[in-house]
């Protein structure tokens, strides 16, 4: 079961979209295009986040930002890696990792998990702080 009790193929599919565009090497689709414009369009609209705030995090610098947290939390819970505890599911998300992301982020994924924070947007925050920490290739935001 995925966020929230719902168990959804696109749900799933997003999943797989958002591990394919961590991998470099992998050619992106048209519709996978469509769909990752649509859950950043969707994340932007619902938390009021920057396009520069999005694009500063990409480079690396990861913002203080109450928007990008919550942004952040957003893109995890629209992909449906968030549980009904409040927690990434860790091993649901390794499962459906790309082949060529195999080999590095699963044991960044199991070691950050899900960082402690004042709440969900923040914790989810500091969890991607965390992977970009431990290895840059793991950290992504569309």
């Amino acid at each position: 079961r995925t966020s929230r009790g719902v168990n959804c193929p696109l749900k799933m599919f997003k999943i797989l979209v958002l591990g394919s565009l961590l991998s470099s090497v992998l050619a992106f689709t048209e519709e996978q295009i469509a769909m990752m414009n649509s859950l950043h369009s969707g994340c932007v609209s619902q938390t009021g986040v920057a396009e520069d705030a999005i694009s500063n995090a990409q480079a690396g610098n990861i913002a203080d930002d109450p928007k990008l947290k919550c942004y952040m939390k957003c893109i995890f819970d629209e992909i449906g890696v968030i549980d009904d505890d409040e927690k990434i599911d860790v091993d649901g998300a390794i499962a459906i990792l790309p082949e060529e992301m195999q080999e590095f982020a699963p044991a960044v994924m199991k070691k950050c998990g899900t960082q402690s924070g004042t709440d969900l947007c923040d914790a989810i925050y500091n969890t991607f702080k965390c992977y970009y920490a431990a290895d840059k290739r793991v950290f992504f935001l569309p």
